[in-house]
């Protein structure tokens, strides 16, 4: 159960920021004008909105059951790794040869937290 809790909050985590980053080609969701706050949602930035919500619910679970010290490293490696992916294939961002050591540094540092004592 824990495992298919921490996929389902990387995976939320990650379709949550690449859909946000999609909603906001056309501008910032939240605005402030003319002395009053403004909403310019778009279905992007509302399915982006609810997904985090989906994911933080997920997140007070995964925080819940399992130690601070190797479930938050273990979930943020994850969800960077997938976010370094995601944001070359949807968004053409470019890999430098400094992203790509970090990465390999993030997965590193996944197999030390996962070695046994």
């Amino acid at each position: 159960m824990n495992r298919l809790m921490l996929v389902l909050y990387v995976l939320t985590t990650v379709s949550a920021l690449v859909i946000l980053k999609l909603g906001t080609r056309a501008g910032l969701p939240i605005g402030y004008a003319d002395g009053r706050l403004q909403l310019n949602l778009n279905a992007y930035s509302v399915i982006g909105i609810l997904m985090y919500g989906v994911s933080f619910i997920t997140y007070i679970y995964l925080i819940s059951k399992n130690d601070l010290g190797y479930i938050i490293p273990l979930s943020a490696a994850f969800v960077y790794i997938l976010i370094f992916i995601a944001s070359g294939v949807v968004f053409k961002e470019v890999f430098t040869a400094t992203k790509i050591v970090g990465i390999v540094l993030i997965v590193a540092g996944l197999i030390f937290l996962n070695l046994k004592k």
